[in-house]
């Protein structure tokens, strides 16, 4: 199964794609810096504060 980076990556001419100023290196670079644990709990981190903040303004 692809990543959705991957499956980017994947299409053809996908580098016009890119916003302007951004490159596949400077793309890979952040897709190696962490884990996959370490990006899941990024993510998870992410995740309880957003629900926190939507749970506030509900009270």
């Amino acid at each position: 199964m692809m990543t959705p980076y991957e499956k980017f990556r994947s299409l053809p001419n996908s580098e016009s794609y890119l916003k302007d100023g951004i490159t596949f290196e400077e793309l890979e670079e952040k897709a190696t810096s962490m884990s996959d644990n370490e990006a899941a709990q990024q993510l998870q981190v992410a995740r309880e504060s957003l629900f926190q903040s939507i749970f506030e303004r509900k009270a």
